[in-house]
């Protein structure tokens, strides 16, 4: 396993969607913030959730940090949710970047990328796309009908969080409501982003992002003092 890892302040770890995608996806998230924080991404080579959600917490072991915050792009959004409900001292705060539908409920309404393909797609992994999607459904099932259901693992959520939206973006937008009620979420929606804000909006990707960071590091830093 190999960390990328760019900048220095409080850590924040990247997540890749897809799934199946490389860390490279989200390279762009890393020049955004590691001017004031230390940004962590690596291409996680698990076939299972709990094998991804191991590396996870390896890699947090290896980059020395006692917590972080995480990020977590699109599938990657179910990752930092796993994760957060599994080792919950280990989170500061968590980014839902454009989350993917939080049950397979939503995922026929879902549309197009907004401004035309993946701009990753070259970097996709079919095969493991679908067995994290098939190991999600058996680790999640959704209760009533087949598919799955992150519901019950974002309402369990303690760590203060932040979801981002675009106006634009593929995913049902209500689905993104209900990541945000369910986690008691800042909801952010960026005018004119797709489902790549850090692409076709990175100015306000960055300032939103960043403000949240910011906020969450004092109040942990005026907690400790206090």
């Amino acid at each position: 396993m190999t960390l990328h890892i760019e900048g220095a302040g409080p850590a924040i770890l990247v997540l890749q969607g897809g799934p199946g995608l490389s860390s490279r996806s989200v390279a762009p998230i890393v020049s955004a913030l590691q001017d004031q924080f230390r940004v962590i991404r690596f291409d996680h080579t698990g076939w299972t959730v709990a094998g991804v959600l191991d590396q996870l917490e390896a890699a947090r072991r290896e980059a020395g940090e006692e917590a972080w915050f995480v990020l977590g792009h699109s599938w990657g959004a179910a990752l930092a949710a796993l994760y957060a409900h599994g080792y919950p001292e280990r989170v500061r705060g968590l980014i839902f970047a454009h989350p993917l539908e939080i049950s397979s409920a939503f995922c026929d309404h879902a549309g197009d990328l907004a401004g035309g393909d993946d701009p990753f797609a070259l970097d996709h992994d079919p095969d493991v796309a679908e067995m994290l999607w098939e190991d999600l459904e058996a680790t999640c099932p959704d209760s009533i009908e087949e598919g799955y259901d992150l519901a019950p693992v974002a309402r369990a959520i303690t760590a203060p969080a932040l979801v981002l939206l675009g106006e634009q973006d593929a995913i049902d937008y209500r689905s993104g409501r209900l990541w945000a009620e369910l986690t008691n979420a800042q909801l952010v929606s960026l005018p004119g982003a797709g489902h790549w804000s850090f692409l076709d909006r990175p100015d306000e990707f960055q300032h939103v992002v960043t403000e949240f960071l910011t906020l969450h590091t004092a109040r942990r830093v005026m907690a400790a003092v206090g």
